[in-house]
């Protein structure tokens, strides 16, 4: 009689267990705009304000400035919305007379399963 009750009792803390969510990390980003900054010394900044959400828990923004490469987390809601304005680039004393184009990638994060989104700015110039 133990031994049913025993079987009983782990039989319904298996049916009760909370189901994991195995799907993969998504991405969706509802609005992207990069714009230019100049700073006081004569160098610049190359900036993007994005919103969106993900099904993940961690988002981040791969950023760069005078050759160092670096990841700025993003501050998820409780629904896992993000608004987000960061520098994606700067240049120090200087910003380039012709133009050019910048990219990032925003990176999500859910268990094990990481998703790489590219972003590009297209033609900007100061």
């Amino acid at each position: 009689m133990k031994k049913i009750i025993f079987l009983f009792v782990i039989i319904a803390f298996a049916c009760c267990s909370k189901k994991e969510d195995h799907s993969p990390a998504t991405l969706n980003i509802t609005n992207s705009q990069w714009y230019l900054t100049r700073t006081n010394y004569g160098g610049g900044m190359v900036n993007l304000n994005i919103k969106g959400s993900t099904n993940g828990d961690k988002v981040t923004f791969r950023t760069h400035g005078d050759g160092v490469n670096s990841d700025e987390n993003v501050e998820l809601d409780s629904g896992k919305n993000f608004n987000k304005d960061v520098v994606i680039s700067f240049t120090a004393t200087s910003v380039p007379s012709t133009e050019f184009e910048v990219s990032t990638k925003v990176m999500a994060y859910k268990g094990t399963d990481t998703l790489i989104v590219p972003l590009n700015s297209g033609k900007l110039k100061y």
